[in-house]
């Protein structure tokens, strides 16, 4: 998008473009597609077992698409199984295989396992900032329920951004992880 960028925006851009940092992208992306094949491999008899339940309580769609806003603003279309009705669906909902989905966005590059979060389209207010230089995460600083209404922490992730405090909240992703500290590279 050819907008004018704010100038924390801009500031962040310059910082994520430093040969260290971009260093530290390139692993950041290496780690997620290497985790989200490795999780797709190793669940791949759950993502079978909701298939076959989703056969079985005759669902017509396999797959349910939601529209969010990816980098810079860009529209991604984010993957899920729909609902599954059954008491053991439910068991497996709660576990997560309804998600199971969204390890193919993160292969793709539309998803990271950790970054800013998705917004639906129509709060452009909500993606003007930093938060809109990175691919949204599945997990990340302000994903919380009533955590990041304005935005502020995804935008102090994106800004701040270190390898350590994506491998920190990877790690500990219920934690209050503390925002990482601008190093200067």
């Amino acid at each position: 998008m050819d907008r004018a960028r704010s100038p924390d925006v801009e500031q962040a851009a310059e910082r994520l473009h430093r040969p260290r940092v971009r260093a530290a992208l390139a692993a950041k992306r290496a780690l997620d597609v290497l985790l989200a094949v490795a999780m797709l491999v190793a669940l791949l008899p759950v993502l079978l077992l909701v298939g076959v339940l989703l056969v079985a309580t005759g669902e017509p769609r396999w797959i349910e698409r939601r529209v969010r806003l990816g980098r810079d603003g860009e529209p991604v279309r984010l993957l899920r199984f729909p609902a599954l009705p059954s008491g053991f669906g439910r068991a497996l909902e709660r576990l997560g295989a309804r998600e199971l989905p969204l390890l193919v966005c993160v292969i793709s590059g539309r998803l990271s396992f950790v970054g800013p979060r998705p917004l639906p389209p129509g709060t452009g207010a909500g993606h003007t900032g930093p938060r809109r230089l990175m691919a949204p995460g599945l997990i990340g600083p302000g994903q919380r329920p009533g955590e990041d209404g304005d935005g502020a922490l995804d935008d102090a992730y994106v800004a701040d951004w270190t390898l350590r405090g994506d491998l920190r909240m990877l790690v500990f992703p219920r934690s209050r992880a503390p925002r990482p500290v601008s190093t200067g590279d």
